[in-house]
C-alpha cells in the first residue's frame, strides 16, 4: 500500500471495512436462517399442508414426508 496516495489508501481502507461489517451481517443472517428452518421443521412435522397469516400477508405451507418445506406467497383470501 505504500505506493499508493492517500485517498486511494483511505479508498480502500473503507471498502475492506465496509465488506468486513457485511460478512458478519451475512454470517450471523445466515446462522439465524439455519436456526429458523431447522425449528420450522420440527415444529411442522411431515405431511402438512396450510395456509398462514404472517404480517397481514398469507403463505401456503407444505411439507413432505421427508421433513422438506416449502412456503408460498399467496393472494389474501
Amino acid at each position: 500500500m505504500s505506493d499508493l496516495d492517500i485517498e486511494r489508501r483511505v479508498a480502500l481502507s473503507l471498502a475492506v471495512g465496509r465488506y468486513l461489517r457485511s460478512a458478519d451481517r451475512f454470517n450471523e443472517a445466515s446462522r439465524d436462517f439455519t436456526g429458523a428452518c431447522k425449528s420450522l421443521r420440527k415444529q411442522l412435522g411431515t405431511s402438512q399442508r396450510f395456509v398462514a397469516q404472517i404480517d397481514f400477508k398469507h403463505y401456503l405451507v407444505s411439507s413432505d414426508r421427508d421433513g422438506n418445506f416449502d412456503i408460498e406467497a399467496i393472494p389474501t383470501l
